[in-house]
């Protein structure tokens, strides 16, 4: 549970810097902006770590598709409820794939 965990442990790279919520997970990042530094580098190193061992890698992959299907059914019902948001979804869509990048 521990190690399935730590997929969604963010990491903020600097306390001073204006992008402290936009390491690992965007602004989850702001969670750890209080450790420091050295704290910050172990922290992802263990992150790394832990995303190699199978376990993770199943339980991460599990929750992603458990993710999918929530917003595939969740458009699917707010188009039910407003069939005019169809635009709107497609914006959503079109920044989340921009925010992903190579993830």
């Amino acid at each position: 549970m521990l190690a399935a965990s730590l997929s969604f442990v963010p990491l903020a790279f600097s306390q001073d810097s204006n992008d402290a919520g936009k390491g690992w997970h965007g602004h989850r990042g702001e969670r750890l902006a209080n450790l420091s530094p050295d704290e910050r580098a172990k922290m992802m190193a263990a992150h790394q770590k832990a995303m190699q061992d199978p376990a993770v890698q199943a339980a991460h992959a599990k929750m992603r598709q458990a993710h999918k299907e929530f917003r595939d059914v969740m458009h699917s019902a707010l188009l039910k409820a407003d069939p005019s948001l169809q635009p709107v979804i497609d914006k959503m869509k079109a920044g989340a794939k921009d925010e992903q990048g190579d993830d």
